[in-house]
């Protein structure tokens, strides 16, 4: 088997194999190595072990191809569903994230419509007491205008 190494530090372009652990290999520091599908462009589906130490921690960097690559069709195959994948994924990151602007848009629309509420109450009250101070006035005015008449 061929011993090249892909980018594993970051390994979004792989993903973890739910199947056990083949054969049982041991990468170079003893432990049982873990077997990870790769998503890269160069080789998509292939299988490979490495080692099962956390990247964090820095491993022993144990590679190894369990697949051999893919040829003709069936690369042409899978390198196409593996791009639609990444246009789907983007399209999805896209939509998220319009979901959550229009989320917080609502969250705002909600509070000023909760602003305008209490300041229409507000108005209201406002309004209410001026017509009885307006009322009053016509009244006093009457009085007055009463007492006026009455004093001729």
């Amino acid at each position: 088997m061929k011993s090249e190494s892909p980018n594993i530090k970051s390994c979004g372009s792989c993903s973890s194999d739910s199947v056990k652990n083949w054969e049982g290999r041991l990468c170079f520091c003893g432990k049982q190595a873990r077997v990870y599908t790769s998503w890269t462009l160069k080789n998509p589906g292939r299988r490979f072990y490495t080692c099962s130490t956390p990247k964090e921690i820095q491993g022993c960097h144990f590679f190894e191809w369990i697949d051999e690559g893919f040829s003709g069709r069936a690369f042409d195959v899978i390198t196409h569903l593996n791009h639609r994948r990444i246009f789907l994924e983007e399209k999805l990151k896209h939509v998220e994230e319009d979901l959550e602007e229009n989320i917080e848009k609502r969250r705002t629309l909600k509070d000023e419509k909760l602003q305008l509420i209490d300041g229409n109450k507000a108005f209201e009250a406002d309004l209410k007491l001026i017509r009885r101070q307006l009322k009053l006035c016509v009244l006093v005015c009457v009085l007055l205008f009463a007492v006026v008449l009455m004093s001729f």
